[in-house]
C-alpha cells in the first residue's frame, strides 16, 4: 500500500549503502521501512516515527525517513489545518530530505531515484508555499520540481509519476492569481488547472501504486476549488483502502458537510472519535466540534 515513489526508493536503496554483511542488510532495511510506511499511511504516526527515527541513525544518508518525516506535518496541513506553524514544520524538515537527495544525484547522475524523490520534494514545498500565499517561493519550487520532472519525461512521458509531477505543477501554475501570472510568464510557464487534473486522472487510473497519491491530490484540489461531487469519488476510494486513516477519514466528513449530507457527515466525525488517534489528537478535537455542531442542526 505504498506509492510508486517508495516502492522505487525500497528496491533502490536495498542494493545501496551495502557493508560487509550486504547479504543481510538490505532485508532487515526492507522489512523496517516497509513496516514503518505501513503504520505512516494507517496515520500510526507515533509508531513510524520511531521506526524513521531509528532509520535515520542507521542510515545517515539516506533520504527516505527524512522524506516521510517531513510527509506528517504535510499532509496535516495539506488535509486537516492550514496553519502557518505547520508549514514551516514541513518546510523545516523537508530540506534535511532534499539536501540528502541533492548529494546522492550529484555523486551517481543517472539515479532515477533521487530524480523522483526530488520532483516530489520540490513539488510539495510549492504547494504549501502556494497554500501560504507565496507565490514567488512557489513558483521557484515548481519550477525546481518541474526540471526533474522532465527529466523522467524524457525517459518515458507516460510513467504514473512523470504524471503526477506535472498534474502538480500544471494546477500550480493555473491557480496563480492574475496579478501574479506575469511572474509566471516571465518564465515562460503556460497552463491552466483542467490540463493538471487531467494528468492527475491517468496517474489515478493507473495500476501502479501511484494511484494512491494522485487520488490525494484529487481529493484535495476538487475540494479546494468547490468540485464536491469529484472530491468525494476519491475520499471514498482512500477511506476504503486506508480504513485506519483518520486523516482520509476526517476530510471525507468534511466534504459529506459541504455535500449537505450531514447524517453521513457526523457518522464519519463520530467514527474518527472512536477511534481517537494518541497522536493527531487535534482531528479527534476537531471532530467532536463538528458532532456538536451537526447535531444541532439535525434537530433542527
Amino acid at each position: 500500500m505504498i506509492s510508486i515513489l517508495l516502492s522505487i526508493l525500497i528496491s533502490a536503496f536495498s542494493l545501496q549503502d551495502s557493508t560487509s554483511n550486504s547479504n543481510l542488510l538490505p532485508d532487515t532495511y526492507d522489512e523496517r521501512l516497509n513496516r514503518a510506511i505501513e503504520n505512516f499511511y494507517q496515520s500510526q504516526w507515533d509508531t513510524a516515527d520511531e521506526d524513521f527515527s531509528s532509520l535515520k541513525e542507521d542510515y545517515p544518508d539516506d533520504p527516505t525517513p527524512h522524506f516521510f518525516k517531513s510527509m506528517m506535518p504535510f499532509w496535516e496541513y495539506f488535509l486537516v489545518d492550514q496553519t502557518e506553524e505547520l508549514a514551516e514544520e514541513f518546510l523545516s524538515r523537508s530540506e534535511e530530505a532534499v539536501k540528502l537527495s541533492e548529494r546522492k544525484l550529484k555523486n551517481s547522475p543517472s539515479d532515477t531515484t533521487m530524480v523522483l524523490l526530488l520532483s516530489g520534494l520540490h513539488g510539495y514545498r510549492s504547494l504549501v508555499a502556494a497554500g501560504e500565499s507565496n507565490y514567488r517561493v512557489a513558483i521557484r519550487s515548481g519550477m525546481t520540481g518541474f526540471n526533474f520532472t522532465r527529466q523522467l519525461l524524457s525517459i518515458d512521458s507516460d510513467r504514473p509519476d512523470a504524471r503526477i509531477g506535472r498534474g502538480m505543477f500544471y494546477y500550480m501554475v493555473g491557480s496563480i492569481p492574475k496579478e501574479m501570472k506575469w511572474a509566471a510568464n516571465m518564465f515562460g510557464l503556460r497552463a491552466d488547472m483542467e490540463q493538471g487534473f487531467e494528468e492527475l486522472k491517468i496517474a489515478s487510473q493507473s495500476d501502479s501504486y501511484i494511484s494512491n497519491d494522485a487520488k490525494l491530490m484529487l481529493m484535495y484540489l476538487y475540494d479546494r476549488e468547490g468540485n464536491y461531487d469529484e472530491a468525494l469519488v476519491y475520499a471514498v476510494k482512500l477511506t476504503q483502502k486506508f480504513p485506519e486513516n483518520v486523516i482520509f477519514k476526517y476530510k471525507l466528513g468534511e466534504i459529506l458537510e459541504k455535500k449537505g449530507e450531514m447524517e453521513l457527515a457526523k457518522q464519519t466525525f463520530q467514527d474518527i472519535i472512536y477511534m481517537d488517534n494518541p497522536v493527531l489528537t487535534s482531528i479527534t478535537e476537531k471532530s467532536r466540534k463538528k458532532v456538536s455542531k451537526l447535531e444541532k442542526i439535525t434537530m433542527n
